[in-house]
């Protein structure tokens, strides 16, 4: 029987790598293999990476896979906070030329992996 797609959502590599762990036993090699990239990229736990996506979300404007996105890649500088936002078509004319705002993006990424270190 197929199996109907029913809603799609973007996920960040912590939300998949928890996703994944806790359903281990019952993965196939293909789900294996994206779990252990997931284990290895993932900078963040899920729950901040949770946390961050929402707060980039509310406070930036961002749409969830913008913000999805940035939560998987964590930027720590402006120059690839505007490479990973420049493929947005949306955002050229209204976040990449505000070095402001990309700063703030880029020093609330910042503080979301410090607080993750500390944990």
């Amino acid at each position: 029987m197929a199996k109907k797609i029913i809603q799609q959502i973007p996920l960040s590599l912590p939300e998949v790598r928890e996703i994944l762990e806790q359903r281990k036993e019952r993965l196939d090699a293909m789900q294996l293999r994206v779990l252990e990239y997931a284990r290895k990229y993932s900078k963040l736990s899920p729950s901040k990476a949770k946390q961050l996506i929402e707060e980039l979300m509310l406070k930036f404007e961002l749409n969830r896979e913008e913000a999805v996105q940035i939560v998987d890649i964590c930027p720590t500088n402006i120059e690839e906070l505007r490479s990973i936002l420049s493929g947005y078509k949306r955002l050229v004319s209204f976040i990449l030329f505000s070095e402001d705002k990309l700063q703030a993006i880029v020093d609330l990424v910042k503080k979301y992996l410090g607080e993750d270190t500390q944990e």
